[in-house]
């Protein structure tokens, strides 16, 4: 029997389980003084904005795509076209790829395309590009099917060869899409975006965009077009296959690095070799293929002894490339590397010298700016070097090319020097530092020039390292200030400059590397220059700054106070050498107020923050309204040095424009207004985190916006501006909860990113400050979205960060805190191991004597504690608390961050304490709480949270040694850290529930009266504070929700008097927290996240109070949530035309926001600028609030006080007019039935069944009709009707008449139940389907609108639709096209109904939503699929796309009367959330069709056919259509297939009517 087949549907199993973790939060960049180094005067550095670990233990978070292969097709975003013009064709005329080298490990000849289409294969030209080359671009003219679904394969590949192509070569990217997505891809300019592959950081290729153009056939020259590549001989095409493979191989063992994988490249090669005889034009390239592989074997597992292998073979492919061949440079290039490998471990100078000549033909014939050009380059020095251990030709790392032309003068290396700062290109940097290490070659130690040259080199390498990263750049910049120093010997006058100078780039290398040697030798190097500048020297007050900058950052290393307090000394006597008038007065006030600011932070003393206001404030007045920089590039050229002598340093040298991180050379006195208004914010902001003033944090959001109108649209540091206020912002957001503030934070920071494009120094910091708000906002309000987004900026941030960059340790450290988050949420274990793996690289990165090494530390041991909450290994806790004991031991006695380390630790040992019940792991982690709290005293910032956390280990103490004192001491801190908290702080809604929680230990021991059952004080005390924090309001909706839910348990556990009024605020806040939720998909996935069941508890709550009539209203309130928000902003408002202007107003604004919210919510197509995307969503939230606000002014006219209220059961019971309504609530507590007749009062049974006997039977229903076993179907029917219906219809038969009509309204289980087919099997037995005519609702509010009166049309507009065959199916329903025939020939004829019909290839999505529209009565024969996964994908399955519930759901049917759905799986929802309803029977009901057939599972060809017969028969009798008489007539048509043996019982059961 021929099955009407469903596409395979996905169910999905929620965990329901959630926790959070502490998260770190931005501080600002800081915009004070900094020291600068001498030799280059002037050269402007652009400053980093601040970047941090995000490290989980701190306090607040320091400002700063998926792993996945590409898909086999990318997102289609837009609907293809339907009709195309005969004989046009359309035709590829360009292919733009970018970032095709990114990420290479061998050196590319070349790249290509190729464009599989209709059997054809299409390849384009094979072009080489230069290092610097980001775009390539191919204008082959391709065609392509005319076909929109026809499908096209596009690759794209990386060669290793010019000359005769082998093969392919390497694939980079592969994907296949649609014409009609490539043409719509064109016409809007949306290139296809590319994430990194699986186990890459960055993949070669990072987008491609395909310009496809529609042409006739007859412009389509031949000539013009790109030829198909023909196909190759036997032996060609095996020996293509062979090298590809290898090519594969061999890049897989690049990635991956199993051995595994090279071997079997080489065995590829080794037969591709031998398929080419000596005479084969492709031998040479099959010779080098081998080569390099071999080479790669020989260096990957030390075997130099057969480096005579690979030699040998390239020695043979050179020998086939002649001079003029396009390949006989790289294979030189290679031979020389395999040379000087084998120079390295042998010493033959012979293989040295070779090297050396074939290296110098390289550079000599290749343009200076190709790929090979440049590992020549490298190779070459090298070589000269005499270091080639390991060389390998691929590696792209830094270079320093040796000296090879005559060296330019001093005067045209200083032009050089400075285009080369003002702009960052790389190849211009490198360029220019090796000119200068040529002109050190040619200016002899003794020579004049040398010390300019030194000090200007070390000022680029130093330049370099801060772009790139690389040590080695850090390193020689210092061996050169070295060799600076030298020449500058005691008594020189340029000694102190020079000293100066060595000792800043010493201190670059601490802060990289965190080694207190450097730091130590970069202070006694500022105290021997601070000594060569005695009082009255001009350049003192600089060197008292310089050397107090350096103890500073040894204070912040190490916690000397000491070292602080000597910084402010020297801050002090600066700032007097700078009296009222100097021009740098500004710059030393600002750096005095920073010192004073940290030792604030330190010892808590308000007079230091207070003094540092002053200081500041004094800047600021310094800096009047209009003042400005002066600098200019030119001033910047005049200051580089082109003559090392005093005067200049002196120019130099005092200028200090920020402390941490930002290097100089911007003269002091000439930081502009803005900088000081920057400055005074951040200190406002310090003692609003000290005193909780909010009046300092509002002024110092004002400061930041005078700041950044002062830097408008093109300024240099607008970016910066954008950043502080956005982190101002956030704070803001975190003390206060006002969503606005985060938004307004997100749209600053998408500014200051669009300011820092691809190629930006600053970039990678700004995508990661943007990665934090979002992350931020993840926890606000749970878009997955943001908490995606987030990952993504910070995986591109992580690839601006090569392996050797200075800052990759903090980028690891961000991502995998995301990462961490997003498994927290969704409870993927993979998200929890990249994380612990990335921070274990961070770590590495830090070793020991690292400055942030405790911050890594605590990252991967806060990660490691998750996975063993995640998988209980006790190893990785074990492990965790050993790192946190090291990060403590980095943290001693009076280190800022100790407080911190030590609550880290605790928290440690407080989670072994619960998993092996070791009480000296809880007396260590109260001890360790107990020191914390010692080191926040009263007035610090954090005191309260060190309260909360020593309060919440304090009850588990008691537990286990039953002393009350603990239990006392907990929540007397607990109250202390409330009245600690402002009213506008969030965090008070945790600390509610702390409190709450001691009082529920307090009632569980008996410790509050005569005993826990008798004296309810606590237990009093407990609701209280579980209600005061669903209360808070700053709070986040979500974390409102829960704190209800935890208030909801322990009520329902404890039996308590406010249960229900637990229940009642959970379902508001659900409620509340669902509309805020844009799209309906999010919203159905934030449902998941909550019991499923809570409605139905709380109806089973109040019937145990014996209140039928408010069980009812919570069913109601909390059931179908998704569509009753929708429905909302569908309510007609005849009533308030009659009530005066202001009614109309509002009537109008009312039905104008709701248009707005109704509308679709816009899937944004792939290329859209997030920052639209962003501005849409915060769109959506203010049109929320808006409509919100003209909802509550609606409820104050008369009349219309509870409008959209939930509904009060009296207007309810009208649901029940036409028949009564049995509602089936199941909970844990028991199952009990509703019974709702029109007038009398309703009815409650409890029936004889519970939660697991109706799984037990739900299970069973769903295997006995998926194995078509009969027996086990009737045994089910059976149990059914003996639990369930029985009971019911034993009452049912006092309140109405045999024959009646009655409605099922289910819940949970029960809507996977057939009530409608229940019955007794014995002799005798009765049947529901003998007694009573049964129909369904999802809801009574649905009900109640589809018995809405509405206009009836002289004729019945009625259309059929059917499709045989869709997309993506490979068989056909041959039944759907006599189906709707037949459908046709029962119909009244017109005028009675006009019929209409669209089938087969006119059957398409965009045709069947018109006919829907234009139709009120229609019929739908074909495919349906009910997705459990994603329930509003459920669809029916047109010929192009499929028609998802999703459509429907957005569609207003308000006028439709009927739809008869012939499709399977169309009446059942999702298991996830059951008291939903979603399903497309219920879609169409609330989108407004009053009367609805559906099916329950699935259903075959003959029963459709003999059951559509039978009911358009019963159906079409007796006058005109009228959809009351569907439940009717499907009643007698099902009965009329009851005799019929040859259809099963299952088939007979399977159509429901839902509706009037």
């Amino acid at each position: 029997m021929a099955h009407r087949r469903c596409v395979s549907s996905t169910s999905s199993e929620l965990d329901l389980s959630s926790s959070s973790s502490l998260r770190t939060s931005p501080t600002p960049p800081l915009e004070i003084s900094c020291s600068s180094t001498e030799p280059l005067k002037g050269i402007k550095r652009k400053r980093k904005l601040s970047g941090s670990d995000d490290d989980k233990s701190s306090k607040r978070l320091r400002s700063q795509k998926e792993d996945n292969e590409e898909p086999n097709d990318p997102d289609h975003t837009q609907d293809l076209a339907e009709t195309h013009l005969s004989g046009v064709q359309p035709i590829i005329t360009a292919i733009r790829a970018t970032d095709l080298a990114l990420g290479l490990r061998r050196i590319p000849a070349g790249f290509h395309a190729v464009i599989k289409a209709d059997d054809l294969e299409y390849q384009t030209s094979n072009i080489s590009v230069n290092v610097d080359q980001a775009v390539v671009e191919w204008h082959e003219r391709i065609p392509l099917p005319r076909e929109p679904c026809s499908k096209v394969r596009v690759s794209l590949y990386a060669s290793f060869e010019l000359g005769p192509m082998l093969c392919h070569g390497e694939l980079l990217r592969t994907f296949e899409i649609s014409v009609g997505e490539l043409m719509d891809r064109s016409e809007k300019l949306h290139p296809i975006i590319f994430q990194p592959k699986q186990q890459e950081v960055v993949s070669a290729c990072t987008s491609l965009f395909l310009t496809v153009e529609q042409q006739l056939s007859d412009q389509n020259d031949a000539a013009v077009l790109c030829p198909p590549t023909t196909p190759a001989s036997r032996d060609l095409d095996a020996l293509a296959l062979r090298t590809d493979a290898g090519h594969r191989l061999l890049a897989q063992y690049r990635r991956a690095q199993d051995s595994r994988d090279l071997e079997q490249s080489i065995n590829h090669f080794e037969h591709a070799s031998d398929i080419c005889p000596v005479d084969h034009p492709c031998r040479p390239a099959a010779l080098f293929n081998l080569a390099s592989a071999k080479l790669v074997s020989c260096q990957a597992e030390g075997r130099y002894l057969d480096l005579d292998v690979p030699v040998s073979l390239f020695e043979g492919a050179l020998e086939l490339r002649p001079t003029g061949h396009p390949d006989r440079t790289v294979t030189q290039l290679h031979l020389a590397v395999a040379l000087l490998s084998r120079f390295a471990k042998r010493g033959f100078q012979t293989d040295a010298d070779a090297a050396k000549e074939f290296l110098g033909e390289v550079v000599n014939v290749c343009h200076a700016n190709s790929h090979i050009h440049r590992a020549a380059a490298i190779a070459m020095e090298t070589c000269a070097l005499h270091s080639a251990r390991g060389i390998n030709a691929n590696d792209v790392g830094q270079e320093r090319p040796a000296p090879s032309r005559l060296p330019l003068s001093p005067n045209q290396l200083f032009d050089q020097a400075r285009r080369c700062l003002e702009r960052d290109e790389p190849s211009a940097l490198d360029e220019v530092i090796s000119l200068h290490y040529d002109a050190l070659g040619y200016y002899n130690a003794g020579h004049v020039c040398r010390g300019q040259l030194l000090g200007n080199l070390a000022v680029m390498l130093q330049t370099r390292f801060e772009r790139r990263g690389n040590d080695k750049d850090l390193d020689q910049g210092i061996a050169l200030q070295t060799e600076m120093l030298a020449l500058c010997p005691v008594g020189h006058t340029d000694r102190s400059a020079s000293l100066n100078n060595l000792a800043n780039k010493l201190s670059s290398r601490f802060h990289h590397r965190g080694n207190d040697e450097d730091l130590d030798q970069a202070i006694a190097l500022n105290r021997e220059a601070l000594a060569l500048r005695p009082v009255g020297h001009t350049d003192r007050s600089m060197s008292l700054s310089n050397l107090a900058l350096q103890l500073s950052s040894r204070f912040h290393h190490r916690g000397n106070g000491e070292d602080l307090d000597e910084a402010i000394a020297l801050n002090r006597e600066a700032l007097a050498l700078r009296p009222v008038g100097h021009t740098d007065r500004s710059a030393s006030l600002n750096n005095l107020a920073n010192r004073l600011s940290s030792r604030f932070h330190h010892r808590g003393n308000g007079e230091d923050l207070d003094q540092a206001i002053a200081l500041h404030r004094e800047a600021l007045a310094l800096c009047p309204v209009g003042h400005t920089r002066s600098k200019s590039l030119n001033n910047l050229a005049n200051q580089l040095s082109s003559r090392f002598d005093t005067e200049q340093r002196r120019r130099l040298g005092s200028g200090y424009r920020t402390e941490q991180g930002s290097p100089g050379f911007v003269p002091v006195g000439h930081a502009d207004r803005s900088i000081s208004l920057n400055n005074l914010a951040l200190q406002l902001s310090s003692r609003f985190d000290h005193r909780g003033n909010g009046e300092d944090l509002d002024q110092a959001i004002a400061l930041n916006r005078e700041a950044l109108a002062l830097r408008p649209v093109g300024h240099a540091d607008r970016s910066m501006s954008l950043n502080n206020l956005a982190t101002r912002l956030s704070y803001r957001f975190d003390h206060r909860g006002n969503g606005e503030d985060l938004d307004q934070a997100i749209a600053f920071q998408r500014q200051a990113l669009a300011l820092c494009p691809v190629g930006h120094t600053d970039r990678s910091a700004s995508l990661n400050n943007l990665a934090n708000l979002l992350s931020s906002r993840f926890d606000h309000r749970g878009n997955d979205e943001d908490l995606d987004q987030a990952i993504a900026l910070n995986r591109e941030a992580l690839a601006l960060l090569p392996v050797g960059h200075a800052d990759r340790s903090k980028s690891l450290s961000n991502l995998a805190n995301r990462l961490s988050s997003r498994f927290d949420h969704r409870a993927n274990g993979e998200d929890l191991d990249e994380a612990i793996a990335l921070n274990r690289e961070a770590l590495a990165l830090r070793p020991v004597g690292h400055t942030d090494r405790s911050a890594s530390l605590n990252n991967l041991a806060n990660l490691l504690s998750s996975r063993f909450h995640h998988r209980g290994n006790g190893e990785d806790l074990d492990q965790a608390i050993a790192l946190h004991r090291e990060a403590l031991a980095l943290c001693p006695v009076g280190h800022t961050h100790r407080s911190k380390s030590l609550n880290n630790l605790a928290n440690q040992l407080s989670y072994r304490f619960d998993h092996r019940a070791n009480g000296e792991d809880l007396d260590q982690a109260i001890a360790l709480q107990r020191e914390a709290l010692a080191l926040r005293p009263v007035g610090h910032t954090d005191r309260s949270m060190s309260l909360y956390s020593l309060a919440n280990l304090l009850p588990s103490r008691f537990d286990l040694r039953h002393d009350r004192k603990d239990l006392d001491e907990s929540r007397e801190n607990l109250l202390c850290a409330l009245t600690l908290l402002t009213q506008h702080d969030p965090r008070r809604s945790m600390v509610h529930q702390s409190i709450a929680n001691v009082y529920l230990s307090f009632h569980r021991s008996e410790l509050d009266g005569t005993g826990a059952g008798s004296n309810t004080d606590s237990l009093n005390a407990a609701m209280h504070h579980f209600k005061a924090a669903t209360n808070i309001v700053p709070a986040s909706l979500l974390s409102r929700l829960r704190a209800s839910l935890s208030w909801v348990h322990h009520a329902r556990q404890h039996s308590h008097g406010t249960q229900l009024e637990a229940y009642m605020t959970s379902m508001q806040l659900l409620d509340a927290y669902m509309s805020v939720t844009a799209s309906i998909s999010s919203r159905h996935n934030a449902m998941k996240g909550f019991p499923s069941t809570l409605a139905v508890d709380a109806a089973s709550c109040a019937l145990r109070s014996g209140d039928v009539g408010r069980a009812v209203e919570l069913l109601e309130q909390g059931r179908t949530i998704i569509w009753t928000q929708m429905t909302r902003l569908r309510m007609p408002l005849d009533g308030l035309q009659t009530r005066g202007d202001h009614a109309a107003t509002l009537m109008k604004t009312f039905t104008d926001l709701s248009s707005l919210l109704d509308k679709p919510h816009p899937s944004h197509p792939e290329g859209t600028p997030t920052v639209d995307v962003e501005a849409e969503a915060t769109r959506y939230r203010r049109i929320v609030k808006d409509w919100n606000g003209t909802v509550e002014e609606i409820r104050k006219i008369e009349g219309f006080s509870r409008f959209l209220l939930p509904p009060l059961f009296s207007d309810l019971q009208d649901a029940a007019r036409d028949g009564p309504i049995i509602m089936l609530i199941a909970s844990e507590s028991s199952c009990d039935a509703i019974i709702i007749p029109h007038k009398q009062p309703p009815t409650s049974i409890q029936l004889p069944t519970d939660i697991q006997k109706l799984v037990k039977l739900v299970n069973t229903f769903r295997e006995s009709v998926e194995k078509e076993t009969g027996h086990a179907l009737m045994e089910a029917l059976n149990d059914l009707w003996n639990n369930v219906v029985g009971p019911v219809v034993e009452k049912l038969g006092k309140l109405v008449r045999l024959g009646s009509r009655i409605w099922w309204c289910p819940t949970f289980l029960f809507n996977f139940l057939p009530l409608h087919a229940a019955r007794e099997y014995r002799t005798g037995g009765m049947s529901l389907s003998q007694l009573y005519i049964s129909s369904y609702t999802p809801s009574l509010t649905a009900l109640i609108k589809a018995r809405a009166s509405r206009d009836r049309p002289t004729s019945v507009p009625f259309v059929a639709i059917g499709q045989n065959r869709p997309a993506g199916v490979s068989f056909t329903l041959d039944a759907v096209e006599p189906e709707l025939e037949l459908v046709r020939k029962l119909l009244p004829p017109p005028p009675t109904v006009s019929f209409s019909k669209i089938t087969s290839v006119d059957a398409t999505k965009s045709r069947a939503l018109c006919a829907l529209r234009e139709n009120t009565w229609f019929h739908l024969a074909c495919h349906g699929t009910q997705r459990f996964d994603e329930p509003f994908k459920s669809a029916f399955l047109m010929r192009d796309q499929p028609l998802s519930l999703l459509d429907i759901a957005q569609m207003d049917l308000s006028q439709h009367n009927f739809a008869f759905l012939s499709a399977c799986e169309t009446a059942v929802g999702d298991f996830s959330t059951p008291d939903e309803v979603i399903h497309l029977a219920a879609g169409l009901q609330f989108a407004g069709v009053r009367s609805v057939v559906g099916t329950l599972w699935k259903v075959n060809d003959d029963t459709v056919q003999r059951l559509v017969k039978a009911f358009y028969e019963k159906f079409c009798e007796g006058g005109p259509m009228n959809p009351r008489r569907a439940a009717r007539a499907l009643h007698r048509a099902v009965q009329s297939l009851a005799s019929d043996v040859d259809i099963p019982l299952a088939q007979r059961i399977v159509f429901v009517h839902i509706g009037i």
